[in-house]
C-alpha cells in the first residue's frame, strides 16, 4: 500500500512540471502547434497518430492493472498521461471536419486492438493450464516433466469415470506450445487455461 501512494504522489508530481513545461516551453516536443498552419491532408493523420498511440498506452496500462504489474500500470499510465496532456487535448478543438472525427474514433479503436496485440507478444507473466485426461494423463505429466514444465497430478472423478487432473504452470509465452504438446498426446485431453496474478514457490519453468 505505501508502494502504491508513492507511485501515485511520483506520477502527480511529474504531471505537474509536465504541464508546467508545456506552457511555459516553445519547444518543440511539446506539441504546442499551431493546429491552424496543419495542412488539411495532414491533419486526419496526425489525430489518427496521437489516438492511436493513446489509447494504445491506457489498455496496455489497464490490462497491467488487471494482472496486477504495478510498476508496468505505473510507467505505461505516466507515458500515457504525457501524450494526453502534450498531444490529445490539442487534438481535441480539431474534431469539427468529419473526417477528422472519423480519423479520432478510428485512433481510438485502432489504439485498443493494438493496444491488446502488444500485451498478447510481449506475454508477461504466467498462465495455470488445467488439463484433464480420462486416458493419458500420466503420459501427459511425464511429458511436461520432460520438457522442463512444473505440473502435478491428481485423480478425479468423472462422469465416466476416473480421470486424471493435472495442473501445469508456465510462463504465458509457452501456453500454445504447451497446449499443441497435450492435444498430440492425447486428442481428447480437456484443456483450461487461466491467467495467474502471483506465484510463490514451488516448480517454475
Amino acid at each position: 500500500m505505501t508502494s502504491f501512494f508513492s507511485q501515485a504522489i511520483i506520477t502527480a508530481s511529474v504531471l505537474i512540471l509536465c504541464i508546467t513545461f508545456a506552457q511555459k516551453s516553445t519547444l518543440p516536443f511539446t506539441f504546442n502547434l499551431d493546429w491552424g498552419s496543419i495542412p488539411l491532408t495532414l491533419l486526419p493523420l496526425i489525430i489518427f497518430g496521437l489516438r492511436t498511440v493513446d489509447l494504445t498506452l491506457s489498455t496496455l496500462r489497464m490490462l497491467f492493472v488487471v494482472r496486477g504489474r504495478r510498476a508496468s500500470a505505473w510507467i505505461f499510465g505516466l507515458l500515457q498521461a504525457i501524450v494526453f496532456i502534450t498531444g490529445i487535448a490539442g487534438v481535441l478543438g480539431n474534431l469539427k471536419d468529419p473526417l477528422n472525427l472519423i480519423a479520432y474514433a478510428g485512433g481510438f479503436a485502432t489504439g485498443s486492438v493494438l493496444g491488446m496485440v502488444i500485451e498478447f507478444w510481449l506475454a508477461p507473466g504466467h498462465s495455470l493450464l488445467r488439463i484433464t485426461s480420462a486416458k493419458r494423463g500420466r503420459t501427459i505429466l511425464e511429458l511436461l516433466h520432460e520438457e522442463g514444465r512444473g505440473a502435478t497430478e491428481i485423480s478425479g472423478q468423472g462422469k465416466l469415470g476416473m480421470v486424471s487432473l493435472i495442473f501445469c504452470f508456465v510462463p504465458r509465452r509457452y501456453v500454445d506450445d504447451v497446449k499443441r504438446s497435450v492435444v498430440e498426446t492425447d486428442p481428447e485431453a480437456f484443456v483450461t487455461v487461466e491467467h495467474v496474478r502471483q506465484l510463490r514457490g514451488g516448480w517454475r519453468a
